[in-house]
């Protein structure tokens, strides 16, 4: 038997939340997790990274553990709580109202200047389409990215993350949505979906030419629109408190470590306070690095 399994949010394509929590608590609603296995429990130490606090996971077996909760030394996360007497403007007017008069602004100039259509890619997609669109979204971002001259994460796990897009998409596990121009794809956005509760917004981007048209804020709309439409109680825009989060979201949540052990054994003691003395030197390398402007990831 292991003595210690290691989980890390987002990092399963086709289960985001780990398979020893039982159920997700969000929104004063509670949700059965569908990939949960009982199998993975038997284990002194359960160690769980880059959990989001604005959820509240019910780990299985609860009563055999105890549980350790440190703060991830690094960038909060940011998202929209949805309420069920939203609309998208509704929302925008109470939290963001200046940016619902560019939007508005920016859709009626580009629907004056192209024949222009949104598409919601959930569901139902077929093989060929996927690697067209995803073939277009790798280009978009190398473009976009170059221009600023500097990285883009997401591209370092690329054929990882978007591995069985397709199948993921047809089981409802994420989608892509599309804004096209003429038919031609504009703007792309790759999401991860947790049931009917949580669309996690996992990258995007657009073609340059368009930057005009706040392509950025025009994407973000759709993506609200649909959830809001779709009855989803939150959209997580990831971590990293960019301006565009600041005023757009509602929600901003820290990351956690998480360990859970085995409350009745000596061994599963000793194996968590060594990863916790692990994770607080982690910390404290980060918060001298952030001295320097040097980002480690996770």
């Amino acid at each position: 038997m292991s003595q210690i399994k290691r989980y890390q949010f987002l990092a399963n394509n086709d289960a985001i939340i780990p398979d020893c929590f039982e159920s997700i608590h969000l929104n004063k609603k509670i949700y059965p997790n569908s990939s949960f296995s009982n199998e993975n429990l038997n284990t002194k130490v359960i160690y769980v990274s880059l959990y989001p606090t604005y959820l509240k996971c019910k780990i299985g077996n609860e009563n055999t553990f105890k549980t350790k909760k440190m703060v991830h030394n690094g960038p909060k996360g940011a998202g929209i709580l949805l309420e069920d007497t939203y609309t998208a403007e509704t929302y925008l007017k109470k939290h963001a109202k200046r940016q619902l008069k560019f939007i508005n602004r920016d859709m009626k100039r580009l629907e004056a200047s192209f024949s222009v259509s949104y598409e919601y890619n959930y569901g139902y997609i077929t093989e060929e389409k996927c690697d067209f669109l995803l073939k277009t979204l790798y280009k978009m971002i190398n473009k976009r990215f170059e221009q600023k001259n500097t990285p883009h994460l997401f591209m370092k796990t690329w054929h990882s993350k978007t591995k069985d897009l397709a199948l993921l998409i047809n089981k409802k596990k994420a989608s892509l949505f599309v804004i096209y121009a003429d038919n031609k794809p504009i703007s792309i956005s790759l999401n991860r979906h947790e049931g009917n509760s949580i669309l996690f917004s996992q990258t995007h981007s657009y073609d340059m030419d368009f930057s005009k048209f706040g392509m950025g804020h025009l994407d973000l709309y759709m993506l609200l629109n649909w959830c809001i439409n779709n009855n989803l109680d939150f959209l997580d825009l990831g971590v990293g408190l960019y301006d565009y989060k600041k005023k757009w979201c509602n929600t901003f949540y820290d990351i956690e470590y998480r360990i859970y052990y085995d409350k009745k054994s000596v061994l599963a003691m000793g194996i968590a306070q060594s990863e916790i003395l692990k994770i607080k030197t982690k910390n404290v390398i980060k918060s001298i690095l952030a001295l320097y402007n040097i980002n480690i990831n996770e």
